[in-house]
């Protein structure tokens, strides 16, 4: 399965008219037991995949150095110590990188939210001062505040933000801070807009009540809710096609090749293949990484 596949039949029944929570409630079950789901992707006719269910341990963060000097951070959902991993991310890249690292990419594309807190801690990282969100609503203590403090692990790394339809809630969150503090070039697509608050209020016989009582506010003032956050340079995704490869065929493999004229010795060639990366088929991150080389350019970094 791939981010982006519709599910339209869950063992059979179709999806269309179901809530949800209702869904999701059909695809739940015993630890073990098979459940096939008919997906369609990208337009493309249905099929079925078959999957066991499963307790799925999820890592919110992943990073890893695209290249020398620029690392990247993936955030797939919120949890309670997104904020600690992010911070621990930052810490690991510059360690590996053996240096201040001259950019970030921060990919936070069909993350669907989570924890408000960890949403204020990550963009914490990156921010020292300044409004991070708001909330105003129809009741008194549903109006809260959250403001970054002076500390910044980030080092004042250029930053780019990757962001899509999936983006949702906390993510919208951490980008409308970065986008409007002016801390991220934001890139993607439009995110999903869920800004709004629900609070639950418990009844009797084990019931209870949600209710939507705030809308979430970027500093500047812009309601997330059915909106969403625009990203600053609108990029597409696009199917990257590898061209022929000749890095691995050059003059000092030809037979009978001139030497060097210098005294130098031969620049091994065809030795080995460049490791793959994950820029080389994921074309939205590709440009988020030419951006960061082009702001580093321009500032004389």
């Amino acid at each position: 399965m791939q981010a982006g596949d519709l599910i339209v039949k869950i063992n059979g029944a179709p999806t269309r008219g179901q809530t949800m929570t209702e869904a999701v409630d059909k695809m739940r079950g015993k630890i073990g037991e098979k459940i096939t789901l008919t997906l369609v992707r990208d337009g493309g006719n249905p099929f079925d995949v078959t999957l066991a269910r499963a307790v799925i341990q999820v890592k919110s963060v992943k990073s890893q150095l695209l290249e020398n000097d620029y690392g990247y951070i993936r955030i797939t959902q919120f949890q309670v110590k997104t904020g600690d991993e992010v911070g621990k991310a930052l810490a690991k890249l510059r360690k590996d990188n053996g240096k201040k690292l001259r950019g970030v990419v921060l990919d936070l594309r069909n993350n669907p939210g989570g924890v408000l807190q960890s949403a204020v801690e990550v963009a914490d990282h990156f921010l020292t001062k300044g409004l991070i969100v708001y909330t105003k609503g129809r009741i008194a203590n549903s109006e809260l505040r959250f403001s970054a403090d002076p500390a910044d692990a980030s080092d004042g790394v250029p930053l780019v933000v990757l962001i899509n339809g999936g983006s949702a809630s906390a993510s919208e969150i951490v980008a409308g801070a970065l986008q409007d503090q002016k801390r991220a070039v934001l890139m993607g697509t439009d995110s999903f807009g869920k800004g709004s608050v629900q609070t639950v209020l418990p009844l009797a016989n084990d019931r209870a009540l949600k209710l939507t009582t705030a809308l979430y506010y970027t500093p500047n003032g812009r309601s997330i809710q059915a909106q969403g956050i625009v990203p600053d340079i609108e990029v597409r995704p696009a199917k990257l096609t590898a061209e022929v490869d000749t890095d691995n065929f050059k003059e000092a493999d030809l037979q009978g090749h001139l030497g060097n004229g210098n005294g130098g010795a031969d620049r091994p060639t065809g030795s080995s293949k460049r490791k793959e990366r994950p820029q080389d088929d994921d074309f939205q991150l590709s440009q988020a990484l030419s951006l960061l080389k082009g702001l580093n350019i321009t500032s004389g970094k």
